[in-house]
């Protein structure tokens, strides 16, 4: 089984096969179950079709890429405010607000992004079991995020960002004051910098990353805006790749975390915002060619001096 729509995998830690998976792949156990069961998934070149299969470290996992039609009643539609930046008929463009889900996963199936998206589209059938999601961000981002309303869109856009088309622009604030210097940065000029290792997701917490010799490439470019207060700098991040807490991680790595993200810096706990921002999204969309779309920062980065004068959205 072994075609351009197959992801191989070798498992890092030993449990069941469809737990593993929905772990590793951003996606629903539900799902995984079902790709078992059709006869899509391999462990070690043998076909398995039991869900609660037991992998062990090291053992060889490819599995095909298959879209599931679903019935709608699977992802709740509910009304809720939405800020849309930009719609036409096949894609809506939304500042997403801090603090809420993109899309719903095991054990909450309600109150996120998704919900909203799919009442106000009206879906009849869902294309998968994310419709319309072409990108993520985490829960406590904010900013611009894109839902394709087609499938032929969903495809158009998500080849984009496999093949790093997209120009990704976010806003960030950090502690502490980033030097040049820090010889845990490459050093492009005085103002501009990047920050590039594998992303694993720690052995110690799943829900966490870290930098590892294994792991998939995260390459983020950064650019040194201004210091405020002796006491944090603001930056700009250009992420080439898409890996789940790529900015975060980078930042923490070099000592300078995200303000607020009290996942990679326990001093951060205090910050009650994070503040990391998807300011801009330049894509090339069906019928319009090349757009670049801007999201106006969240009201709790006014207290930083300077920083609305800058980004007007």
């Amino acid at each position: 089984m072994k075609n351009e729509d197959t992801i191989e995998i070798i498992s890092d830690y030993s449990t069941r096969l469809d737990i593993y998976l929905s772990d590793t792949q951003k996606l629903s156990r539900n799902h995984f179950r079902k790709l078992i069961k059709d006869g899509f998934v391999t462990v070690n070149d043998k076909l398995v079709r039991k869900t609660k299969f037991k992998i062990n470290v090291g053992d060889k996992i490819v599995y095909r890429e298959f879209k599931y039609i679903e019935d709608l009643s699977d992802i709740v539609p509910q009304r809720m405010k939405i800020n849309i930046i930009y719609e036409d008929d096949n894609i809506i463009v939304v500042n997403k607000p801090e603090g809420l889900v993109v899309h719903p996963a095991a054990g909450n199936q309600r109150n996120t992004l998704l919900n909203g998206i799919i009442f106000k589209m009206k879906f009849e059938k869902i294309l998968n079991e994310r419709p319309g999601v072409v990108h993520r961000l985490d829960k406590n981002t904010s900013g611009v995020i894109i839902f394709a309303k087609n499938e032929y869109t969903l495809n158009f856009l998500i080849n984009q960002f496999k093949s790093r088309e997209v120009e990704k622009k976010y806003i960030v604030l950090v502690k502490g004051i980033v030097s040049i210097k820090n010889s845990k940065l490459t050093k492009i000029d005085s103002k501009n910098f990047y920050i590039q290792g594998n992303l694993k997701r720690s052995k110690y917490n799943r829900k966490l990353f870290t930098f590892s010799e294994e792991g998939k490439e995260a390459i983020t470019y950064f650019k040194i805006i201004k210091y405020i207060n002796k006491e944090f700098t603001l930056l700009e991040a250009y992420p080439k790749t898409g890996r789940t807490h790529q900015i975060r991680v980078s930042l923490a790595y070099i000592d300078h975390p995200v303000v607020g993200d009290s996942a990679y810096s326990r001093k951060s706990i205090s910050y009650p915002h994070m503040f990391l921002h998807s300011y801009s999204l330049k894509i090339v969309i069906p019928d319009k060619g090349e757009r670049e779309f801007k999201a106006q920062l969240p009201n709790f980065w006014k207290n930083i001096p300077g920083v609305y004068t800058l980004y007007k959205g």
